[in-house]
Parts: structure tokens; C-alpha cells; sequence
């Protein structure tokens, strides 16, 4: 391994508002990077806290169950079902919560490589529809495909995690949504564009305005109305969401009104 060489800059032909110029910039720099690392370092904290916080409650409810079928007490079978079955529940919550924690921390450790394959954008959305139309989550509502036939473009992704993109998004409109109400897939590739733009629209509950900005936060939970925080959900959904478009160059955000649904959209870069 070579030793590199630092050699120290040439500031002969600098002027004293020159020099001045260019240690304002860096100390501007400078001051950026302390801020977003400190930014980081307190969502992290946060994290942790609520991870602790929502890891306390399945806990101790399982404890207060194992504890009364331990109790001695003479217990009918009914008493006895009901804590196996609560048990059962809250395990299901850690479960969710651990691989979703896990799943996250995977995605953002940008030493792994992401498993890439070129594929057609509109293949792997029809692949996917039709896939979740068999699906039992989606059985009380419509789901609709909106791509355009002439749509021809090439994504280079890892398969699985965009697929999770998509189950996350369109699992949150089938939560929030009234039954029988529609949920499109809609996907846009104008000629003049180098990236894929992908929505799920629904006609849910909506989300409030001042939430839009933080919903993609990892410390942020809109309501139990919107983000999943019970044995169905984590609470990290849209975290992951996020986590894995910004891995493959892409960008999320949403559109919501309150009583008329939400709109999540996400774009990919396009490779040919």
C-alpha cells in the first residue's frame, strides 16, 4: 500500500478576501457536516427510545400472562386459551418489530451490495399486479393497474426490496382504505424523463398536512389511524420504504388530504 502524499495548497496568487473567502466556505462546510451528524445522532436516540418504548409493552403483557398461567390458580380452559392466544399476539408483535428493525438496518448499510437486475418497468408492474390480485389482503377492495401500453422503459433494482416497497404501500392502503374502495398502481415514464415515477393512490382517511413532511421518519408516528404500531405493523414501514428508494437513486413522497386518501409516489432511475 502506498503512502499518499498531502501537498500543502498554493496560495501565493490568493488575496487576503480570497483566502477569506474560501475558509468562510469551509468552515460553512464544516458546520454542515457537524449539524447532520448531530441530526443523526438524535434520531438514532429517539429511535432507540421508541424502539425501547414499543418493545416494553408486548413484554410485559406476555409476562403478566405467562405469570397468571403460572399462578397456581385453577383456571378453565377458556381463561387458559385466552392468555395462550394474547401470548400468541404480542410474540407476533416483537416478531414484526425485530425483523423490521433488522430489515431496515440491512437496507441502510450501504456496504452491502443491493442484488440489481435490469428488468422492464412495465413487466415487473404487470408481474406484480396480477400477483397481488390473488393476494387476501386486497380481497375487499379494487385494485386497479393504470401503465401506459407504450410505456417502454429499463430499471436496473433488486427485485424483492422493490417488491417490498410496493407491499408496504399498497398494504398501507388496504389498512386505511374503506372496504370496497379502489386502490390504483399507477406508473408514469414520460419520453423526456430519466426516471419511472410509481403511485399507489387510495381513498383512505387521509393524513394531516403538518404530518406529510416527518411520515418517512424513522421517530415519527402520524396516529393509529394512519401508521402501523399494533401486532399487524412495526411502525417502520414507510422507513423502509424510503430506505430502499434512496438505495436505488430514487425519491418518495406523498400527497394527502384528510377524508380523501393518500397518494405515495416513488421514481426510479431508468438504465435504458
Amino acid at each position: 500500500m502506498t503512502k499518499k502524499e498531502f501537498t500543502r495548497p498554493s496560495i501565493e496568487n490568493d488575496t487576503i478576501e480570497s483566502l477569506s473567502a474560501r475558509l468562510l466556505d469551509a468552515n460553512s462546510q464544516l458546520s454542515e457536516a457537524n449539524r447532520r451528524l448531530q441530526e443523526l445522532q438524535r434520531q438514532r436516540s429517539e429511535m432507540l427510545a421508541n424502539i425501547s418504548h414499543d418493545l416494553r409493552a408486548p413484554i410485559t403483557a406476555i409476562r403478566s400472562a405467562v405469570d397468571y398461567l403460572t399462578s397456581g390458580q385453577e383456571l378453565t380452559p377458556e381463561d387458559r386459551l385466552s392468555s395462550l392466544q394474547l401470548i400468541d399476539r404480542r410474540t407476533g408483535t416483537l416478531e414484526s418489530l425485530i425483523e423490521d428493525m433488522y430489515y431496515l438496518f440491512c437496507v441502510e448499510d450501504t456496504s452491502k451490495e443491493l442484488n440489481r437486475q435490469s428488468i422492464s418497468a412495465s413487466g415487473f408492474l404487470e408481474e406484480y399486479f396480477y400477483d397481488a390480485l390473488a393476494d387476501s389482503r386486497y380481497s375487499r377492495h379494487t385494485l386497479r393497474l393504470d401503465i401506459d401500453e407504450a410505456m417502454a422503459g429499463t430499471i436496473c433494482i433488486d427485485i424483492q426490496k422493490i417488491v417490498r416497497v410496493l407491499d408496504n404501500l399498497l398494504g398501507n392502503a388496504a389498512k386505511y382504505a374503506a372496504e370496497g374502495t379502489e386502490i390504483l398502481l399507477k406508473a408514469v415514464c414520460p419520453a423526456d424523463e430519466e426516471h419511472l415515477a410509481v403511485s399507489v393512490l387510495d381513498h383512505g382517511k387521509g393524513i394531516p398536512q403538518e404530518a406529510l413532511e416527518h411520515i418517512f421518519e424513522r421517530t415519527y408516528t402520524v396516529s393509529s389511524a394512519r401508521t402501523p404500531c399494533s401486532a399487524a405493523g412495526s411502525g417502520l414501514g414507510l422507513s423502509i420504504v424510503k430506505a430502499i428508494v434512496e438505495r436505488h437513486g430514487g425519491t418518495v413522497s406523498c400527497e394527502s388530504r384528510e377524508g380523501e386518501g393518500s397518494c405515495f409516489t416513488f421514481t426510479l432511475p431508468l438504465t435504458g
